[in-house]
């Protein structure tokens, strides 16, 4: 048996041992989450959209559903140093939602994550992240660092403009329904979320 048929079908079983666990809306999430990954992620190779994506699926269970989670914008790292990434996840009763670190566009670069659906990773990923809220002493001087040097310094301007305006997206449903309006029409709010019904 090949390598990759082999972790099909072991990602296969996990995704149905999970779906079997649960009932009612946890249910609902976890078939949403694994749709959305398998239906729209994985076959337009769809990177770099975390916040679109769970956005995407906050509105999409609230509005189809009447299941209320939320956004989480945050941090994650590798493990591999000091530096935190933006990222984006969502949180229903508690548990974690991640499906926006697992297709990289560069994965030499951002190695990719586990596929976590109700705190249960169900397709592993290159790297273990660890989830933060906010970033810790040794980080902040890293990005203290970044800006100071001019080759980085845009860049890390970039990006801290993108986390605080993505913050508030998360916390304000007009701003996040604002944001996903003006996706492109190939992964618009309809386009995206016409695989989940």
């Amino acid at each position: 048996m090949g390598e990759a048929r082999s972790r099909r079908q072991i990602y296969e079983r996990s995704r149905q041992r999970l779906l079997d666990r649960h009932g009612g809306q946890h249910r609902i999430v976890a078939e949403s989450a694994v749709n959305l990954f398998d239906r729209f992620i994985l076959p337009n190779h769809f990177t770099g959209a975390c916040y679109q994506i769970t956005m995407t699926l906050e509105k999409y269970l609230a509005e189809a559903h009447g299941i209320a989670s939320k956004t989480i914008v945050g941090y994650v790292n590798d493990g591999t140093d000091d530096i935190m990434i933006s990222h984006a996840w969502l949180e229903f009763d508690g548990m974690k939602i991640d499906i926006g670190l697992h297709v990289v566009d560069r994965p030499d670069v951002t190695p990719p994550g586990a596929v976590i659906i109700l705190d249960e990773a169900i397709r592993p990923g290159a790297a273990e992240y660890s989830y933060h809220l906010s970033r810790p002493p040794a980080s902040m001087a890293v990005i203290d660092q970044m800006l100071r040097n001019p080759s980085t310094a845009h860049v890390a301007r970039w990006k801290e403009v993108e986390h605080a305006d993505m913050l508030a997206r998360s916390r304000d449903t007009d701003l996040r329904d604002i944001y996903l309006a003006g996706a492109p029409a190939q992964s618009s709010f309809a386009s995206i979320t016409s695989v989940l019904r």
